[in-house]
């Protein structure tokens, strides 16, 4: 299995996904992981301009012999991860490597120039964990909100992949918000915030946050938003964002210090262990 991806067999499913979504004949699309091309093919069919990125350079080889004088598409042998997304508006259709997933759209989410419109094949598990509601919430769900809703469009056939994976798969849509919930700018610190709160393993906010909030701000914290006693899990995202509002305005630079770059150094942990 090339790179831990599973890749779709049948062009008549991947013209079912596209007739799904919201693409048409004047959009720039990006895909993710080509592979060997099945939904290369009718992307070109159904968009304006298809820009593949292949990070497996006999991937690569294949797909430049297989779409030879093709004026709409470009090739790029390239990490996905490390490639500069486009600048002018566009949207993404892929089937992801499932291995993957989280950091592709983690890249996404911290670009400048995002999406409008992104359609993912990936793992029922991964798909659910950016799903966000009034009750429950993990990390992945909260750091998603300010940009994009998601929804599942639909469950895939394991047998339309090859080889077979051994998990639920399903076709998801991101569409981006008219008006993020957080500026760009801020993304980092938020990010930092939401993280350092969900990796304390302590009882409650008002535990995880003693270092940051006085006592007298967790006071004004309790009677506004009602979240001392509550997890992480608990909040919503609107409560997530009234306390990052109150964290930006109100607690001093050097609290801040103990949660600015968190998300690399919570990282840098999990990768030495």
């Amino acid at each position: 299995m090339l790179l831990s991806q599973n890749f779709i067999k049948s062009p008549d499913l991947v013209k079912q996904l596209i007739s799904a979504s919201s693409l048409d004949s004047s959009d720039l699309v990006v895909e993710i992981g080509p592979g060997r091309g099945v939904i290369t093919q009718i992307l070109l069919q159904s968009v304006s301009e298809v820009v593949c990125v292949e990070k497996d350079k006999n991937l690569y080889t294949f797909l430049m012999n297989k779409f030879v004088n093709q004026p709409n598409l470009k090739i790029i042998n390239q990490n996905f991860l490390t490639w500069s997304l486009p600048k002018s508006p566009y949207k993404i259709f892929s089937n992801i490597p499932f291995s993957i997933t989280a950091e592709i759209i983690d890249k996404i989410l911290k670009s400048q120039n995002k999406p409008s419109e992104i359609y993912l094949i990936i793992q029922l598990e991964a798909a659910e964990k950016y799903l966000s509601s009034d009750s429950f919430n993990n990390q992945d769900a909260i750091l998603m909100s300010p940009f994009y809703h998601i929804e599942i469009l639909g469950d895939i056939d394991r047998t339309a992949f090859t080889p077979k994976p051994q998990v639920n798969i399903v076709f998801t849509k991101l569409v981006l918000k008219e008006k993020p919930l957080i500026n760009f700018e801020d993304y980092q610190q938020f990010r930092d915030f939401v993280i350092y709160g969900f990796n304390q393993w302590k009882a409650n906010i008002f535990e995880i946050y003693k270092k940051i909030f006085s006592y007298e701000q967790f006071k004004k914290i309790n009677h506004q938003l009602k979240i001392n006693t509550l997890k992480p899990s608990q909040l919503s995202v609107n409560q997530w964002l009234d306390l990052f509002n109150i964290y930006q305005k109100f607690v001093s630079l050097q609290k801040k210090r103990l949660v600015d770059g968190f998300e690399k150094k919570y990282q840098s942990k999990i990768r030495k262990k």
